[in-house]
């Protein structure tokens, strides 16, 4: 009888504690827009996601992201992410890879404030960890975490705060040289619902609701160790277990490095999810 009834309190004290966080976080945006220079701005993401199995305990991950600013208009983000996967069991999984990110200037805060980015892209090489785990789902709610470290090399540039012209600059920093490291962990927490099965099956319309914190760490840390936060709701239509597509809202809060300006950025995001598993024949 005790069995049965410490079952359903940890699960509810489970749901309890990432409720907390999440409207801990939640205060915490507030608090900080209310206090800073902020802008407002409407952007769309488009992404393809794969995992693919080659062997039982290993797979492949192949992810690409293409991320505009003004719905449409403007160039935001580009990124391709690969890695490996490595399958400790069916709810604990481990990838490490690396990532090639090219961010252009955009929104407000680009054409406003003087910046190094003007009018100008620039790359980063980032390499990074990843620990997934998928947690007990309690009746429909299918619950799993996602932590991941990244280790971010940046370019460098001179001329600071000038106009720059639209070829790579190199600025050796005597203590950094042409690439910049800087490290990041984030946290993702994520419901999925399916809303016309009794559970995630094939034809199934379902709803994905997730909340992901960056923050900063390491020696290199500038004015904001809060990096940014992602709060996103979706729905999805899932075709079969290789593969789903999924349209939604994400609410992306960043903080700049010098800890003042802010960027509130409303997403229409639209993902694309197709897994191989080429241990089927």
């Amino acid at each position: 009888m005790q069995k049965l009834i410490f079952k359903p309190i940890t699960k509810l004290r489970t749901f309890k504690n990432a409720l907390n966080l999440s409207l801990l976080l939640a205060a915490t945006t507030f608090s900080w827009a209310q206090n800073s220079t902020k802008v407002d701005q409407t952007n769309v993401w488009l992404s393809y996601n794969g995992n693919h199995k080659l062997t039982e305990k290993f797979g492949l991950h192949t992810e690409f992201l293409l991320r505009r600013n003004e719905v449409l208009q403007n160039p935001m983000q580009t990124m391709f992410r690969f890695g490996v996967d490595y399958h400790i069991n069916k709810d604990v999984m481990v990838t490490a890879g690396w990532a090639h990110v090219e961010t252009a200037a955009y929104g407000d805060f680009a054409e406003h404030v003087p910046s190094k980015y003007n009018n100008y892209k620039f790359n980063e090489q980032r390499i990074w960890e990843q620990l997934q785990l998928n947690h007990k789902n309690s009746g429909r709610f299918i619950f799993d975490s996602r932590f991941r470290l990244e280790q971010r090399w940046t370019q460098s540039f001179k001329n600071f705060g000038t106009t720059l012209s639209p070829e790579y600059l190199r600025y050796d920093d005597p203590q950094e040289g042409y690439w910049k490291l800087r490290h990041r962990v984030r946290y993702r927490f994520r419901t999925q619902i399916p809303l016309t099965s009794a559970k995630m099956e094939d034809n199934t319309l379902f709803l994905a609701i997730a909340d992901e914190i960056f923050v900063n760490v390491g020696e290199r840390v500038a004015a904001n160790v809060f990096d940014q936060n992602r709060l996103s709701a979706a729905f999805g239509w899932r075709f079969s277990k290789e593969s789903n597509i999924q349209v939604g809202y994400l609410n992306q809060f960043i903080e700049k490095g010098d800890g003042i300006s802010r960027e509130n950025n409303h997403t229409i995001t639209v993902g694309y999810v197709y897994n191989v598993d080429f241990t089927k024949k």
